[in-house]
């Protein structure tokens, strides 16, 4: 009579099928991530992978860091999407004001709301994770604004408290690297290359409102709505750059993710045909003895 596999060599076996079909898995994945299948569709790639396989330890890094920064962008993203709302409501204010049915009164009444609504965008330009200001730039230990009180109806009714760009960037599974940061003037105090205000400047679109209100001043009040419909693209075009960035950080994850459980599967499958190879075998003519 002839035995069948043992118990230990089919439960070996299986196992071993198991963390196959994980490599393989997380090899479609990484594939998947760069947008190809099969080495052939992509050989010029081939060696980043090979190199991705053979370090483990760059990789785990790689995937903390992108798991930082996730949640700095995160933040950011989710900030820059208020700042854009209060823009939105800015402009609300101004078609409110420019009715003719408005008094010096009333517009006043509007003037605080749109006084309110440049405190929080101040304090949104402030954005803080931890001790961290997102929008500082490379000073990120600093607050980058402060609301004017020596002159608050001139420019923005701001003070820039630093002027320092963004220049950090992310490395990806790959070797790649791209920015996830901008600064606090980048979005919310646009300016022309030379030094000048631009005609999205945010801050100003709002002040400019503010103080058309306060002073009753119907034709600035109307200049204003497009001021601030300026701004508000603008603002959406930096909610665009949040988003792009989001989606290469949770691709970059993803891949790094792939990559971990690829290396993890070799070194399981590689334990176990070592494991494997030193237990003792036994042969159908044991069984005749």
């Amino acid at each position: 009579m002839i035995l069948g596999i043992d118990p230990a060599g089919a439960q070996f076996l299986a196992n071993l099928s198991q963390t196959q079909a994980r490599i393989e898995r997380a090899e479609q994945e990484m594939g998947s991530g760069l947008q190809f299948q099969n080495a052939s569709d992509a050989p010029d790639q081939v060696s980043d992978i090979l190199a991705l396989r053979a370090d483990l330890s760059r990789n785990a890094q790689v995937q903390s860091n992108l798991g930082n920064v996730k949640t700095e962008v995160d933040t950011a993203e989710q900030a820059v999407s208020s700042g854009e709302q209060l823009v939105e409501q800015a402009r609300t204010l101004a078609a409110q004001g420019a009715t003719a049915t408005q008094t010096a009164t009333t517009r006043g009444a509007l003037a605080q709301q749109a006084g309110a609504i440049l405190d929080q965008l101040i304090s949104l330009a402030n954005t803080q994770l931890g001790s961290r200001y997102v929008f500082g730039g490379d000073a990120y230990q600093s607050a980058p604004y402060a609301a004017d009180t020596v002159n608050p109806d001139a420019g923005g009714g701001v003070v820039q408290l630093t002027a320092v760009a963004a220049t950090r960037q992310i490395e990806d599974p790959l070797g790649n690297t791209f920015l996830v940061d901008r600064t606090a003037q980048q979005i919310f105090d646009d300016q022309n290359s030379d030094g000048t205000l631009a005609a999205d400047n945010v801050f100003v679109a709002v002040n400019q409102l503010r103080v058309a209100l306060q002073n009753n001043d119907v034709p600035g009040i109307q200049n204003s709505v497009d001021a601030l419909t300026e701004a508000d693209d603008y603002m959406n075009q930096q909610l665009g750059f949040y988003g792009a960035a989001q989606q290469r950080i949770a691709a970059a994850s993803d891949l790094a993710q792939a990559v971990m459980e690829l290396q993890q599967g070799q070194t399981q499958q590689q334990a176990s045909l070592t494991v494997r190879a030193q237990m003792p075998r036994t042969s159908l003519f044991d069984y005749l003895k």
